[in-house]
């Protein structure tokens, strides 16, 4: 297997962070937005760029067609790298996606997204000068490269899983709101749901005050339903 982007991942402790150690890669990953593009991991992006729910796109070509993907996007950086406290907050989970021309991921059925996509709302520079890492992952079922697709169901029930080790107030409901996405773990969901990546990048988004103005609504919400503060 060719392996893609890991010695990247290793510099900026993507790996062991987020994925295991070993973690083999058979695609690079390009994250699409309509004013911004991740092409390389670790690139450093507008805030307001990225907030739009962006395309995804593998190199090279898969074989054929498909549509059991997994697409992940997970901040490790909640409170600080690679926060052990409050874990992962996921800002996008999707399964079932599908792959046309054999490269663009774009989710098309909103019974796929699980956890719709939220863009970055990490702390103004003034007040933290520390730009959270975005992590996006492409899945697959293990096995997932030949034979038929294999359909991926997740329950509110697997992600209140993951979130036991962590400080949770009622585990997840319908509102995706910031006590939902707090507490994931994307290598241990992926274990739990038979899971490989095949593709990762990461870029590095900075606050600004909008996303300052953005995380106080997100955090009001969260208030709402009896959780404390921390932003994402």
């Amino acid at each position: 297997m060719s392996d893609y982007g890991t010695a990247e991942l290793r510099d900026a402790k993507v790996i062991p962070d987020v994925l295991h150690e070993g973690t083999k890669l058979a695609h690079q990953l390009t994250v699409k937005w309509p004013t911004a593009t991740l092409d390389n991991s670790g690139k450093d992006l507008d805030r307001e760029a990225t907030q739009p729910e962006p395309t995804l796109f593998l190199t090279p070509e898969v074989p054929k067609d498909r549509d059991d993907y997994v697409i992940i996007m997970t901040d490790p950086d909640l409170m600080s790298n690679n926060d052990l406290t409050f874990g992962q907050v996921r800002h996008w989970l999707a399964v079932n996606v599908p792959i046309r021309d054999k490269r663009e991921l774009r989710v098309i059925s909103p019974s796929s997204d699980v956890s719709p996509y939220i863009g970055p709302a990490p702390l103004p520079n003034y007040v933290s000068r520390r730009p959270h890492r975005y992590v996006f992952i492409v899945a697959q079922p293990r096995g997932g490269s030949g034979g038929n697709p294999t359909k991926v169901k997740v329950t509110n029930e697997d992600l209140q899983e993951l979130q036991k080790e962590y400080p949770t107030f009622g585990g997840q409901q319908e509102l995706q709101d910031l006590k939902d996405r707090w507490g994931f773990n994307a290598q241990r969901f992926m274990d739990m749901k038979g899971l490989e990546p095949v593709a990762v990048a990461y870029m590095l988004v900075g606050g600004t005050l909008k996303s300052a103005v953005d995380n106080l609504g997100m955090t009001v919400t969260a208030a709402a339903h009896k959780v404390p503060d921390p932003l994402f």
